[in-house]
């Protein structure tokens, strides 16, 4: 793994403004919004960055875990430190149970579909190195899927796993 970002930076990365840049490729959507200040939710910040992360195919948005957000700003904000600038891309986030069952086969108590999982990347960085900052930053479930060019991230108990 990479060096450590600066000492200041690490200190007081929570107490800033957590900000995340999205971007849906299926859609073309992009959203980049504060969801956190002040220890608040930022509530227009927060409803398009869920709208961007909802079920594409069942049109179906929920009120996505502040955890994974936070999980996200966490690796967002690990690249922002070292001066890449670039959003992370969606490929899903909130699935309702016919779309993760019939559309993605996936399983069958999914993360994703209470909210709490996306699956996403980042252009020009290894998704080896995107699941190993998400093991590193210790914030639930990872999943490494190097075949598919993505990397899970949720919310939910510790575990790690190659898909």
């Amino acid at each position: 793994m990479a060096l450590l970002p600066q000492a200041g930076i690490a200190n007081d990365f929570w107490n800033r403004p957590r900000e995340l840049w999205l971007y849906r490729k299926s859609t073309g959507e992009q959203v980049r919004e504060t969801y956190w200040d002040d220890g608040r939710i930022i509530p227009e910040g927060y409803i398009r960055l869920c709208k961007l992360l909802r079920d594409v195919q069942a049109g179906q948005a929920v009120q996505m875990d502040i955890i994974l957000l936070d999980i996200m700003r966490g690796v967002y904000g690990w690249f922002e430190a070292y001066g890449v600038t670039k959003p992370l891309i969606i490929n899903s986030g909130y699935r309702n149970v016919h779309t993760n069952a019939v559309t993605e086969g996936a399983a069958r108590n999914s993360m994703h579909t209470y909210g709490k999982a996306t699956d996403l990347w980042m252009a020009g960085i290894s998704t080896e190195y995107m699941a190993r900052l998400g093991v590193y930053l210790s914030g639930g479930g990872v999943g490494y899927y190097a075949q598919k060019g993505f990397v899970h991230l949720d919310s939910g108990r510790l575990r790690v796993w190659r898909g």
